[in-house]
């Protein structure tokens, strides 16, 4: 006489993440091998299926409308009954239609929809043949990018025609959909060519280009093994600089043979054109950055500019804390960025907070040894809010003391800043980010004397 299978109960909670059941929503539990079991909870959120012993995959999928994720985990049910409390994450809708820029759909656009975090994944999807899109969310706030197709020649976008994300849309849907969301994309032209030197093609330069257009930043594109590049831009006027990498002894240049920012000539890209480049060779500033106690200072960024700034130039410290900068016979500024989380201040060479006071480093045509020490202080970070709870991006804050500006910096897509100071008593000033309806926060007094955590909320404009 055959041996029963043993048969137990999965007995399976379903709840929000605040601990109220869920009511209605489907259990399936699917063996290795056979057929699934289902049933629904009740309304205290409870569901029980009496299966036989094995390993089993459980799903919870909510009713339409309760704006709940459905949820899927493994249970081993071989040695006896087993309970499994699930909590669904709250879930939103993001919809909208991409077009371009002459009003026709776009099929194949992919759209990502990012958290106000630096660690979690965007999620995205792709648009329908009519243009469409839809995305399912966690509730929260979220902005969105969209990319074309291949060879569409449709340039990134973030919502709503913002070309990058710190002045971006932000699609609150904590507490509802957001449908309707149109994104536009522009037609580009390409920019391409071939960087070289006198030694032959450059590999890993940047080649960035700054529109004319409005006040953006360097957008860059690196060379390839054989030296080529190319930039999908919107038509327009643009001044192109060339940066070397930091492991060849070549000079950046600004189109179309300037060392200067301030000697560029602004390039007109209305169709496909052909830039080449080529990078003369240069002196070198050469060092190591150590902190006052003699620590060689790992992961910092040792930068050059001239007095009145004409093409910034940043440079990796070693594991040893050395750095190599190559650039033109010049007198500069050399500041230190320490690396992010780090307990040391941002300085310029001997110690100096801003450019205005800053040494200057004389560079002639040779190279030149320039050891530097930074100081250690000690760190204050903080998150940047407006009133309903939104973290900020590109927002602005600056401390300063009886000597003025001590130090400063942005906040990143989590709204969080975070910089070192010396220790002391501190005016902080936070401003709010570009195109934004939000007041800026000035004037608040805090004392510095070891770790400082300082949040600011803006208040809008028009409350």
């Amino acid at each position: 006489m055959a041996t029963p299978t043993p048969q137990h109960a999965i007995n399976v909670l379903v709840s929000r993440q605040d601990g109220t059941p869920v009511p209605g929503a489907a259990v399936c539990a699917a063996p290795t091998s056979g057929e699934e079991r289902c049933t629904e909870t009740g309304p205290a959120g409870a569901a029980s299926l009496v299966v036989r012993a094995a390993t089993y995959t459980i799903r919870v999928t909510p009713l339409p409308g309760q704006r709940l994720a459905p949820d899927r985990r493994p249970v081993d049910a071989i040695g006896g009954d087993a309970t499994v409390a699930v909590r669904l994450e709250p879930r939103s809708f993001i919809t909208g239609t991409v077009r371009d820029d002459a009003g026709a759909v776009v099929a194949g656009a992919e759209v990502c929809a990012h958290p106000p975090s630096t660690t979690i994944d965007p999620t995205c999807a792709k648009s329908g043949a009519g243009g469409a899109f839809s995305l399912a969310v966690r509730s929260d706030v979220y902005k969105l990018d969209a990319s074309g197709p291949a060879g569409a020649r449709l340039i990134t976008q973030w919502a709503r025609g913002r070309l990058n994300s710190g002045e971006a849309d932000v699609f609150d849907v904590r507490t509802d959909d957001a449908s309707g969301v149109d994104i536009t994309l522009v037609k580009g032209v390409l920019l391409r060519g071939t960087i070289r030197s006198g030694a032959g093609v450059v590999e890993n330069a940047q080649v960035c280009t700054k529109t004319l257009a409005a006040p953006l930043p360097l957008d860059c594109e690196r060379t390839k093994k054989d030296g080529s590049y190319q930039a999908l831009v919107e038509p327009g006027q643009y001044y192109v600089w060339v940066v070397p990498p930091d492991n060849v002894r070549l000079i950046p240049l600004w189109y179309p043979s300037a060392l200067e920012g301030v000697g560029a000539v602004a390039l007109t890209i209305t169709a496909d054109r052909t830039i080449d480049m080529t990078l003369p060779i240069g002196p070198q500033l050469r060092g190591t950055v150590r902190t006052t106690d003699g620590v060689p200072l790992a992961g910092a960024l040792v930068c050059v500019d001239t007095p009145f700034p004409t093409g910034r130039i940043c440079r990796p410290t070693s594991v040893e804390g050395g750095y190599v900068v190559t650039t033109r016979p010049e007198t500069y500024t050399v500041q230190v960025l320490p690396p992010d989380g780090s307990d040391v201040v941002a300085e310029y060479f001997a110690g100096k907070t801003t450019w205005i006071d800053a040494d200057e480093v004389r560079i002639g045509p040779g190279d030149r040894s320039l050891d530097i020490t930074v100081t250690r202080g000690v760190r204050v970070e903080g998150r940047i809010r407006d009133t309903r709870g939104v973290p900020l991006e590109g927002a602005s804050v600056t401390l300063s003391d009886a000597r003025g500006f001590a130090a400063g910096g942005e906040t990143d897509p989590t709204g969080h800043y975070g910089f070192a100071v010396r220790p002391g008593q501190y005016t902080v000033d936070a401003f709010a980010p570009f195109r934004s309806e939000l007041l800026s926060v000035e004037g608040k007094t805090i004392d510095v004397t070891g770790f400082t955590v300082y949040d600011v909320t803006l208040p809008d404009a028009s409350p």
